[in-house]
């Protein structure tokens, strides 16, 4: 049985494809790399006796930051994968238009007595509790978490634990966040902490020069 179900995926028509709009990276990684490279410049101006340890420290959490946009940039977020689990089975009325060779342009989403809501774009069922999720790893072990999956108009994919779509960086923002949390939310939080850290680096250089002077 599950042969025949397998079967019947190919015949499925391809995910769409993720559009141009928001979806390029470079004014994001540009952005980022202008602003901690004037944090950079602003440190430097620091007196002569703390110009070394803050140097080191707008450094590392450079660093650290252009790490984080390297994962959000390079590195998807989870979405529902096509499986004959999540796929089938297909509702009547959408069946019926991809027997007759029709796309499901201008449907909406179909819902089950379960509360299920079957996507008629990526052709997957999103589960009424959402999607159970776990990360354990060799420092701690999470219980499972169920998170909500959204349909994303520009990547063009049921994203698990959507939280938005950035246009600065083209990619979806998604997960619980935090120290523990699965997905990308958590590296832009460590992000945005580093460009703050960064700044307050700065404050103490340009205070240092006022005295100083």
């Amino acid at each position: 049985q599950m042969k025949d179900l397998e079967a019947t995926l190919p015949k499925l028509p391809p995910l769409p494809s993720p559009t141009s709009t928001g979806r390029s990276p470079t004014f994001g990684i540009a952005l980022v790399i202008v602003t901690f490279a004037a944090f950079i410049g602003f440190t430097a101006l620091s007196p002569s006796g703390l110009r070394l340890y803050l140097l080191i420290c707008t450094l590392v959490e450079t660093g650290v930051a252009l790490a984080c946009v390297w994962i959000v940039v390079f590195v998807e977020p989870p979405h529902i994968q096509r499986t004959p689990e999540s796929t089938l089975p297909i509702p009547r009325e959408v069946e019926t238009r991809l027997a007759a060779g029709q796309t499901t342009e201008g449907m909406e989403n179909v819902k089950d007595e379960s509360g299920r809501t079957f996507c008629v774009r990526c052709l997957v069922w999103r589960p009424s509790g959402g999607v159970e999720s776990k990360e354990d790893t060799i420092f701690w072990r999470r219980r499972a978490k169920r998170q909500t999956a959204h349909h994303c108009r520009y990547c063009q994919r049921c994203v698990i634990g959507h939280d938005h779509h950035c246009s600065l960086i083209g990619r979806c923002i998604a997960g619980e966040g935090g120290a523990r949390g699965s997905g990308n939310l958590k590296y832009v939080q460590l992000g945005f902490a580093m460009a703050g850290l960064a700044f307050l680096t700065v404050c103490v250089a340009l205070a240092g020069t006022a005295f100083t002077s």
